[in-house]
């Protein structure tokens, strides 16, 4: 009788180990893909103006900003504080290297200051510990795609297809979308037939002095060429006090009512911080006054950027827009610095950046038990 009750303890013991076996197998096997080498920490770029920056929109890191591990470089992080931003998350991987949000964090940074080897390598940190982490994984396939290494790009395309299709699905989206953005032409003309209700001018920073810069001042004639030219739009100007102690949009209100445009057709978000914030500004402006024809105004080369940054936050809101985009100044060369950060803030506005973001996604267990 004490043999067959010890037998049955050993098979359901071997049951046990074997299902904890397959349970397990996912997060102990090596990535199906190259992981880049480690990255040294990049320089930091500038301080940026400190705790006037703090409270503007997006405020960076929100998945991070109630970790008491991390708080701290959060809120360096919104006011541009960039050399604490890198020595203290540098200092933070040394101590504790298997906490996988410092990789998280350090990678946004880096995406944010244009650092994308070094984003890829804080991403592939997590990889390297967990392969089927879906956040570093999709992020790292938009990465791939800043670098330009299809290679590497489909073969992480390929392994995030196995465990979880609907990721894959939306980063093959998300890619083309931004490809077809990139081919945004502000110097051709609009349709006659189309009517706006509102027109949406994305600021830049003022002079020190609060009056428009040189490339601000292009988007307001513009602006003024296009408010002349449709009389009933709105126009809803947006920029937040970034770089100068002036909103951008406080400068942009004042041009346009200088140079002839009622203040009553002038609706302002003057909470900005950058190309991602003035589609969520703009947008919110725009589901007040119930408006879903759009014209889009910017710089020619910063335009591609604007509009298929705002058109992926409506998508990803919700909020249908026909949208058309003009530009002004010269018509920009080939400008790569540009092309590739539309994919960092075209990800942002899209929900395909942070850690919450993938939380919609599960991995598809069936499909990572070999």
């Amino acid at each position: 009788m004490i043999k067959k009750s010890w037998n049955k303890i050993q098979v359901i013991l071997l049951s046990f180990v074997i299902v904890c076996s397959l349970l397990s197998c996912t997060s102990s096997q090596e990535p199906k893909f190259p992981l880049s080498d480690p990255y040294p920490m990049p320089i930091p770029p500038a301080n940026g103006r400190g705790e006037a920056m703090e409270h503007l929109v997006p405020e960076y890191a929100s998945d991070y900003e109630a970790d008491p591990y991390l708080e701290e470089i959060v809120t360096a992080f919104r006011r541009w504080q960039w050399s604490t931003v890198y020595a203290g998350l540098s200092e933070l991987e040394q101590n504790d290297p298997d906490y996988l949000d410092i990789y998280r964090l350090q990678a946004e940074v880096y995406l944010i200051n244009k650092n994308y080897e070094a984003a890829l390598s804080q991403l592939d940190q997590i990889l390297r510990r967990e392969p089927d982490d879906i956040h570093a994984l999709a992020v790292s396939i938009i990465v791939k795609r800043i670098l330009g290494d299809e290679e590497g790009e489909g073969q992480r395309l390929a392994y995030l297809e196995e465990i979880s299709s609907e990721a894959a699905g939306d980063i093959r989206e998300f890619l083309e979308k931004v490809e077809n953005g990139l081919l945004i032409d502000g110097s051709m003309p609009l349709p006659d037939e189309i009517t706006f209700e509102a027109i949406a001018v994305f600021g830049q920073s003022p002079k020190s002095n609060g009056q428009p810069s040189s490339g601000l001042l292009e988007r307001l004639e513009k602006a003024k060429e296009m408010a002349l030219k449709y009389p009933n739009a709105v126009l809803i100007v947006s920029g937040g006090p970034v770089r100068t102690e002036y909103a951008e949009a406080d400068v942009m209100q004042k041009w346009l009512i200088e140079n002839g445009i009622e203040k009553e057709r002038i609706l302002l978000d003057a909470d900005a911080r950058d190309t991602v914030g003035n589609a969520i500004g703009i947008v919110a402006l725009l589901e007040e006054q119930d408006i879903h024809q759009v014209l889009a105004v910017a710089t020619n080369l910063h335009l591609p950027r604007a509009m298929t940054t705002l058109s992926l936050y409506g998508d990803c809101i919700g909020y249908k827009m026909e949208l058309y985009g003009v530009g002004n100044g010269e018509t920009p060369v080939e400008n790569l610095g540009e092309r590739l950060y539309t994919y960092v803030c075209a990800a942002r506005a899209a929900g395909l950046f942070s850690r919450s973001d993938f939380e919609k996604y599960k991995v598809e267990a069936a499909k990572t038990v070999q």
